[in-house]
């Protein structure tokens, strides 16, 4: 069956949104400014699309739409607004409305979960994101509940985009993964070398077992 074909203001930023990631925004253009308006009186969404560093006018492919959950209206007409990551889609085409903002041509693009997912990948992905997420509490002094980690392979795999530590460029290749299993497969590679790195870093700095290894001559 081929892909509904669908109209959806874009709204290009130096950030990469995922599906169910929170993203709060300040909207202070005009141009923005009626976009955003227009998507919360009609109840629409709008999509947040990467800029391309060496292309600016250009933004890529793949984006994901977003719904307005708050708004709060400024002095000067600017509002203030928080938004959730809905879904992902590929842009066919897009041009400039008569307001200044972008409208694409856009077509769904769901990951693709047909093929199994291997227990054991699920399992060692949870790890490795605890060890991770551990060491970064630690050196940061703050605490996150790892006993409520995303269950389904899909919802952990959007957590582990999140989470992991990447230039833009890198979050985009992964919200661009069409497969589920490929996406998977990146991120314990990538949680892996984390991982290692840190495991290298503690080693480092872990104090001598013995306490009397030097003389007390």
């Amino acid at each position: 069956m081929k892909a509904e074909v669908k109209e959806l203001p874009l709204f290009p930023l130096p950030v990469v949104l995922f599906p169910d990631q929170t993203l709060p925004l300040h909207i202070f253009e005009p141009r923005y400014c009626v976009m955003i308006k227009r998507c919360v009186d009609n109840k629409e969404p709008f999509g947040v699309v990467m800029v391309k560093e060496d292309d600016p006018d250009h933004p890529h492919e793949v984006g994901t739409s977003a719904r307005v959950t708050q708004l709060e209206t400024l002095k000067g007409g600017s509002f203030n607004i928080n938004t959730v990551g809905v879904e992902r889609f590929r842009i066919q085409s897009w041009q400039v409305s008569a307001d200044g903002y972008l409208i694409g041509d856009v077509v769904d693009f769901p990951l693709d979960e047909s093929q199994p997912i291997p227990p054991q990948l699920i399992h060692s992905i949870t790890y490795r994101l605890k060890r991770y997420l551990s060491y970064l509490a630690k050196a940061n002094s703050v605490q996150f509940k790892l006993d409520q980690l995303p269950k389904t392979a899909r919802d952990l795999a959007l957590f582990a985009a999140l989470a992991l530590p990447a230039e833009l460029e890198d979050k985009q290749a992964l919200l661009e993964q069409p497969e589920l299993l490929s996406l998977l497969e990146i991120e314990h590679n990538l949680l892996r070398h984390e991982v290692d790195m840190i495991t290298l870093v503690e080693k480092a700095i872990k104090p001598p077992q013995d306490a009397h290894m030097f003389s007390r001559n």
